[in-house]
């Protein structure tokens, strides 16, 4: 296992930004850049051999500052949706930049820049979040390490402690297509998720607070079954947002939490996490404003999100998993993402 660095640009405020190149000897390469901790390309050998570059994005750093899809990037401070983009905290109301309707989605994290180390197979990007930084209290120091071994396996480990109560909860959003960034839509991709509940999601995308089995609907993955199987089907959960993009309820230590793959690669996907939820996003959203690698005009359903968190507006349900961070408290999660080449995946 090895990691390379070059240049990789300049933001339009005169950062540098840095490209890291996480490689294993099975061919499996991923591209790190410093700016938003964003993974740019992964790329898996298929079942000839050739290689696949599986996740969506872009061919320059300008496009990645404009970007508004979040293509691979490191999400926080709070991942997800805070409703009325506002929450309390010991009795005090902070109010957050309104940018998704009436919401707050996802923070600024992915467009700032990080500081990189590399120690031996990990590549360790650090950011220090000011206090007040996008509405939130306290200072946080944020570390997020990714690794890749021999085996396939890419590690995302988070890292955080805060001078002051806050909110924190860290994803990752990166657009997977197991059948190549440039193939169309992953309707024909197999998923299954380890949940037997979803959140029930209103029409702005936050959850309403009511958590619903996903029995006898096309929110159930609990096998492997295609990503479009769902979408010709009359069903008023996906109709509000356009196809998928619901948090799933893990099951406590399921392991794996979720599995995709492409029939038309042979490309698998394992993933196991220390998170209690999973957004699941099919890209409902994705319009092809700005081109993508190689001049690609990404659409709808072109790419899959599987955003390991804590449920989206804890705040405003208390029965969810809380996205408190206390004072000197560390913030530590972590996720895995196996990737292997198989004839068939039953």
């Amino acid at each position: 296992m090895k990691i390379t660095v070059s240049a990789y640009g300049v933001t339009e405020d005169g950062q540098s930004v840095e490209r890291y190149v996480l490689e294993n000897s099975r061919g499996i390469r991923v591209s790190v850049i410093t700016f938003g901790a964003i993974i740019t390309h992964l790329t898996v050998p298929d079942r000839t051999g050739a290689p696949v570059d599986i996740v969506l994005g872009y061919d320059s750093l300008a496009d990645y500052e404009r970007d508004d899809c979040y293509f691979g990037a490191c999400i926080g401070r709070v991942a997800n949706r805070l409703k009325d983009a506002r929450f309390s905290l010991h009795g005090k109301e902070y109010r957050l930049e309104a940018n998704d309707g009436l919401n707050h989605l996802h923070g600024v994290f992915c467009k700032r820049v990080w500081r990189a180390q590399v120690y031996g197979n990990e590549l360790c990007l650090r950011y220090h979040s000011p206090d007040g930084e996008d509405g939130f209290p306290g200072a946080v120091d944020v570390t997020v390490t990714y690794s890749l071994d021999e085996n396939g396996v890419l590690g995302m480990k988070y890292d955080a402690i805060a001078d002051a109560d806050t909110l924190l909860n860290l994803t990752n959003h990166t657009y997977f297509n197991l059948s190549g960034h440039d193939s169309g839509k992953v309707d024909d991709q197999l998923l299954q998720i380890a949940a037997d509940e979803y959140l029930e999601t209103a029409d702005d995308c936050c959850p309403t607070g009511v958590i619903q089995s996903v029995e006898g609907t096309p929110m159930d993955f609990r096998t492997l079954r295609r990503i479009g199987q769902g979408f010709p089907i009359h069903f008023e959960q996906m109709e509000l947002v356009g196809g998928y993009d619901h948090n799933y309820c893990l099951r406590p230590d399921a392991a794996p939490a979720a599995l995709a793959y492409s029939p038309a690669t042979g490309i698998a996907l394992s993933l196991v996490t220390t998170q209690p939820g999973m957004q699941l996003y099919s890209g409902n959203f994705i319009s092809g404003a700005l081109p993508g690698k190689g001049g690609v005009r990404y659409g709808q359903r072109h790419g899959f999100c599987l955003e390991t968190q804590h449920y989206p507006c804890a705040p405003s349900y208390p029965a969810f998993p809380p996205v408190l961070l206390r004072r000197g408290e560390r913030y530590q999660q972590s996720t895995f993402l196996q990737f292997q080449t198989l004839n068939e995946m039953k």
